[in-house]
């Protein structure tokens, strides 16, 4: 795994997540490209994933996290700060995201969740 610089607690916590690897297009039919995956830890600053395929590293995605904790699901923005191999056959990738401050998603609502998960 990339080298620890870790800011904020990490708490083993699986989730339902969703990205989105292809935005949906205006002007084109198509409804984008979605992927679902399970997180394997979270932070206030990120949040770790298993998955089925290689995600690119520097990429921004919509994120979508069904936290046990929360009543809807939390939708927040999200760059790759790495992305490896893991050992599980059925979801062979494992990526780690930071949580990007982005107007318009839950970023406020996933830091106070995770904050009272701390406690």
């Amino acid at each position: 795994m990339p080298e620890q610089r870790r800011k904020h607690l990490r708490l083993p916590i699986e989730s339902t997540t969703f990205i989105e690897l292809l935005s949906p297009r205006m002007d084109q039919s198509h409804s984008g490209r979605m992927v679902t995956c399970k997180t394997i830890n979270v932070s206030r600053g990120g949040l770790q994933v298993i998955l089925a395929e290689k995600l690119t590293v520097a990429a921004i995605l919509q994120i979508g996290v069904d936290l046990p904790t929360a009543t809807e699901t939390l939708y927040l923005a999200g760059e790759v700060r790495w992305c490896l191999p893991s050992n599980d056959e059925q979801h062979p990738w494992m990526a780690g995201f930071q949580i990007l401050n982005a107007s318009d998603s839950d970023v406020e609502q996933w830091v106070a969740l995770i904050a009272a998960m701390e406690s």
